[in-house]
């Protein structure tokens, strides 16, 4: 069990170095600048923006506790189907930040940022699932 849980901290660690060195390498080649955590358009890029966004969590949360609940009752011995369906709403809910980083952000050139965020879990999921990392 301890190995379990060393091989999700180390998949964490090394995708959060990964999407660092992106990061920082994108900032380069692209000169986008960093935003300050002050700033207000960190967390949403506009009125819209949290318009949607905060009815999809609410909306995600109810489905996500409806399929633990499925998985716990009907499926006991894996909780495969509650982890694909947070990757499924988390994936959404980033999609949802780069349309709106790339629409109406006053910083339009943050969206490629959240993107290459995007492409690097998608990658760190795909090769965790492909090559069963964790087991």
């Amino acid at each position: 069990m301890i190995w379990f849980f060393l091989r999700v901290v180390l998949i964490f660690v090394v995708t959060f170095a990964l999407m660092y060195i992106a990061k920082s390498l994108i900032r380069r080649v692209f000169k986008i600048p960093k935003i300050s955590e002050d700033d207000p358009s960190h967390n949403y890029v506009k009125q819209l923006h949290r318009e949607v966004d905060k009815p999809f969590i609410s909306f995600s949360t109810v489905i996500l506790f409806l399929v633990l609940i499925v998985d716990l009752v009907y499926f006991t011995d894996s909780g495969s189907l509650f982890i694909f369906t947070v990757l499924i709403f988390t994936f959404i809910r980033m999609m949802i930040r780069v349309f709106f980083e790339w629409k109406y952000s006053k910083y339009p050139k943050q969206y490629i940022l959240s993107l290459t965020e995007v492409f690097i879990l998608l990658t760190v999921v795909f090769l965790v699932v492909k090559y069963n990392l964790l087991y």
